[in-house]
């Protein structure tokens, strides 16, 4: 169990005016961390572009905030509105990483999920990110392989659990 989080750190739902702190998280991401979060190796542009996009579109940004910086996020963008359907995405600053704050963004956004009415999220991965795969199993048995990439489901008929 990972029950050391940062005692000084709190999760809070972000908005457009946190572009460049949310921006300046996402370029933290070392190498191996931006492949786990964007599939790929993405240049800076492509990341700083991402950023701006997430807090801009809709999307609903719950980042961990420790010191005034934002040290994990997770964003939740609606996939189908009509079947009350969210796909999810995470990343955490490797200094911060096995500290519970995956947890911690994993429950607020669930919660959020639920505020929002939404009956399903889906998180992918690639197959290689077994942190990823162990947190998406603390909240849900449904995780399935394709290929390069694991699925994790979080669905309720009515609505998530909260």
């Amino acid at each position: 169990m990972t029950a050391n989080v940062d005692p000084g750190g709190c999760v809070v739902r972000l908005g457009p005016a946190d572009a460049d702190r949310y921006s300046d998280h996402l370029m933290r991401l070392d190498q191996a961390a931006r492949r786990m979060r964007f599939f790929d190796d993405v240049p800076d542009f492509q990341v700083l572009l991402h950023a701006g996009a997430a807090l801009a579109d809709g999307r609903v940004v719950i980042g961990y905030l420790a010191d005034g910086e934002i040290r994990g996020g997770c964003e939740l963008l609606l996939r189908d509105p009509q079947q009350h359907a969210a796909e999810a995405a995470f990343s955490v600053e490797a200094e911060f990483r096995r500290r519970g704050i995956g947890g911690r963004l994993m429950a607020a956004m669930i919660a959020e999920a639920h505020r929002l009415g939404l009956r399903r999220i889906e998180m992918s991965c690639l197959k290689s990110n077994l942190p990823m795969q162990a947190l998406a199993a603390r909240f849900t048995s449904d995780l399935r392989q394709d290929g390069e990439t694991t699925l994790a489901v979080l669905a309720n008929d009515a609505a998530l659990p909260g």
